[in-house]
Parts: structure tokens; sequence; C-alpha cells
């Protein structure tokens, strides 16, 4: 299973760019080396929430973007750009960042998360994944398009938002920055979301507007800001970076030194009247009272047949979604059903086998320990009439043994006897012939040398 998951990695990454990305820890200084993607490499003032993480997105061995992302929220405060042309573009599969659910875990890519459910159980804890936006009206979009795709860049969009916020950054870039900040090689992007009170899943929060503050350091630095409302996806406000940071961000800083002492774009009103009339509808040319009239009666009806539509199209929505989640449902349900139904008749006959076999096995145990109780019933008398019938064999048989043990007896005390008859004759005439010796020798005189 290990080995299995590991090539499946493999392959995903070897269909992917190189995409690296890490925690920065307490003790490094800001966002360690992503630290250049801020207005002289000093980070955002102010947001100290303890549920906030700092992450340093790479690509292709190279530093990308960085990311202050809300473990609670589960969706990026603000993340930092520095603007090139050949910038990537948010395209490809969704992708998370493994260390913020496994602050211990060695894989600083960031993978799709089908790929790190089996090795990162808590995965989705601490951030969201693809499989929270399922079921709901949101999309996760990224805070600035020209992104990698990852989830710690993302917020929930609606379709229509999501289009119109890329096409206004993408509009904001090359009509009120880069003409203005010559290659954009110093231009400075950090683009946020303020959460509000709504939950996808009770999980992953809805923003209530997201934001854009520029600092454009070439040749003098400058900055501006924008502010969009999710609930008015045509709206867009233009503001300075100390307004935005006043009145939306609650007194943050969010470049050194105010990017330039607080220096606004310096032909601001220009570029508000620009987005202005590119937000709104082209205007009508009324040359009279009658035509004025008539504006006036289309626009309400205008605004009355839109809001008619919306609300059927809501309506339809939720009619669908009311009737897909439940004929889902039952789908699950009649589907869940069926497979038990059918694991419990698949079941039915290996117990009944199950129990015919516990039966045939019980019958041989009985009829063993019947033939064992029979067997030693029949095997007392059977052994006391073989011991009776080998009795006379055995009883005649001994009678030769014993005679010839008996004689062996008596002639053996015989034998005895006359050993010792004979034992007492020779030591008789043994001490009579030494006696006869010793007399004749003290008589004869020959007592000295026989002594010598």
């Amino acid at each position: 299973m290990v080995l299995r998951m590991e090539l499946t990695v493999l392959l995903c990454l070897a269909a992917l760019p190189c995409m690296l990305a890490r925690l920065v820890t307490e003790g490094e200084d800001g966002f360690a080396e992503c630290n250049n993607y801020f207005y002289q490499g000093s980070p955002p003032q102010g947001f100290s929430d303890p549920s906030h993480a700092k992450i340093c997105q790479k690509l292709n061995g190279g530093t990308q973007f960085a990311t202050l992302y809300s473990t609670e929220h589960k969706i990026p405060v603000y993340s930092a750009f520095l603007y090139t042309e050949d910038a990537a573009s948010g395209e490809g599969s969704w992708l998370v960042e493994p260390q913020l659910d496994d602050t211990g875990s060695s894989l600083e890519e960031v993978t799709n998360g089908a790929d790190l459910s089996e090795q990162i159980g808590s995965l989705g804890s601490n951030q969201a994944l693809e499989e929270d936006y399922a079921s709901s009206d949101y999309q996760p979009g990224s805070l600035f398009h020209k992104a990698p795709n990852t989830l710690t860049n993302s917020v929930p969009f609606s379709p229509d938002f999501k289009e119109k916020w890329a096409s206004n950054i993408e509009q904001i870039i090359n009509e009120a920055l880069l003409p203005y900040c010559g290659d954009g090689g110093n231009l400075h992007l950090i683009a946020g979301a303020i959460p509000s009170s709504i939950k996808i899943n009770d999980k992953v929060t809805v923003p209530d507007s997201v934001w854009l503050a520029a600092c454009c350091n070439k040749p003098e630095a400058w900055s501006l800001g924008i502010i969009k409302n999710t609930a008015n996806a045509d709206g867009l406000e233009d503001v300075t970076v100390e307004e935005l940071e006043n009145n939306l961000l609650g007194g943050v800083k969010l470049f050194s030194n105010q990017c330039g002492g607080g220096a606004t774009h310096p032909e601001r009103i220009k570029i508000s009247e620009s987005l202005g009339q590119s937000e709104a509808e082209p205007p009508v040319k009324a040359t009279g009272p009658f035509l004025r009239l008539l504006q006036f009666f289309f626009c309400v009806i205008y605004e009355i047949v839109k809001s008619l539509l919306s609300l059927v199209w809501f309506l339809v929505k939720q009619i669908f979604s009311f009737i897909f989640g439940r004929l889902y449902w039952i789908w699950t349900a009649v589907t869940t059903y069926i497979i038990a139904l059918s694991k419990v008749l698949l079941n039915i006959p290996c117990d009944v086998l199950r129990v015919f076999g516990n039966i045939i096995c019980g019958f041989v145990r009985i009829l063993n320990n019947m033939f064992s109780v029979v067997c030693f019933i029949l095997r007392l008398p059977a052994r006391f009439l073989l011991d009776m019938a080998s009795f006379p064999y055995y009883t005649l048989c001994a009678i030769p043994t014993v005679g010839i043990d008996i004689l062996s007896g008596v002639c053996g005390i015989f034998a005895l006897g006359f050993q010792g008859v004979f034992g007492a004759f020779g030591s008789s005439f043994s001490v009579a012939s030494f006696a006869g010796g010793r007399f004749i020798q003290r008589f004869v005189g020959q007592s000295e040398g026989y002594d010598e």
C-alpha cells in the first residue's frame, strides 16, 4: 500500500510543475526567502492572530509568492506578489499544503488532496479542500489570477464574481499600474479577503469583501487600493492604501514607510473615472423630457425584469438542487440497501452449509464416543476370558520348568553335603599330617635344620 501510494504521488508530481511550499516558523525573519515580495522586504504589520500561518510558495525551484493563511477561516488573510510578465497562470488542479495539517511532515510539495488522504489522517483540519466546495454555489477562486492554483491562495467565489474579480485585476494592472510603473519589476501587490459570518459546509468562510493594494517603487514610490464587495459583482471602489488600512483592515500597515510616505497614484482621478466607466453601463443620451422619461421607464422595467429573472433563476437553482439532492440521497440509500441485502443473501448459503457441516461433525463425534464406550465395555470380559483361557496353558507349561528347578535344588543339596564331608576329611588329614611331621622332626633331631 505504501509503495503504491508513493508511486501515485510520483506520477502526480511528474504530471504537474515542481511546486514547492513550506511553512515559515516563528524563529525566521518575516517570510524568510519570500520577503522580497514585500516593499523594502518588510511584511505587513498588525496581523497577529494566533491562527495565522506563514507560507512561502515556490515553483520550479524559485519563490512565487507569500501567503498569510487563516487556519480558523480556511482562507488566506492576504497573499503578496511581485508582478512579472511571465508569472504562472492559475491553471491545473487545485493543490493543498501538507504541512498545514501535519507540521512534522517531510512533504514540502503542495499536492492534490486525494494523494495525501492516506498519508495524512488529519488532512483538511487546518485548510480547505476541494471537496469542501461540493454541493454549494461557490467555487475556489485565487486572490490573484496569475498565481498557481493553490487552495491556500483561494477563497469561495460565486462563478460570476470570480470572473469579474479576475477581469478587474487584469484591467487595473494593464490600465492603472503598468503604464505608470515601468515594466512592473518594482510593482508589489498584496491581495486579501475579509471574512464574513457565512461558511460553506460549516468549514470554509465566505469573504465579505476582497481587496488589492499596490505599491510602485519606480521612479518614485506611490500606492493604490481597491475594494470589491462580494455581494455586488459589478461594484468596485477605488481607495487609498491609508483608507484601506484604517477603514477595512483596522489600522494595519501594509507597506513599509507607507510606500513613499502615503503618496497616491499620480493620476488617481483619471484612474477612478476609467474604472467607473468600465463597470457602469454605457450612458444613454437623452435629448428631451420624453426620452428621459422613456429612459427612466426602460431602466425601471429592466431592473424589474432583471430582478424577476434573478429570482426565477434562484428558485430554479434551489428546486433543481433540492430535487437532485433528494435523488442523490435516494440513490445512495437504495444502492446501500441493495449492497447490504446482497451481502446478507450471499451469506445465507454459506451459513446453511456451515450449519450442516456442524451437524455432521456433531453426529460423527457422537458415533465416535459411542464406539469408544462400546469398545471399553466389551474389552473387560474379553480380556478376562482370554486370561481364563490362557491359564491352563501357562500352568501346564510351567510344570516341567518347576520340576527341573526342584530336581536342580535336590541335586545341589546332595552336592553341597558331599563337598562338606570331603572337605572335613581333607582338613583332618592335613592337620594329622602336620602334627605327625612335627613330632618326627622333634625326635629325630632335625628341628634346627627345619627351622632354617
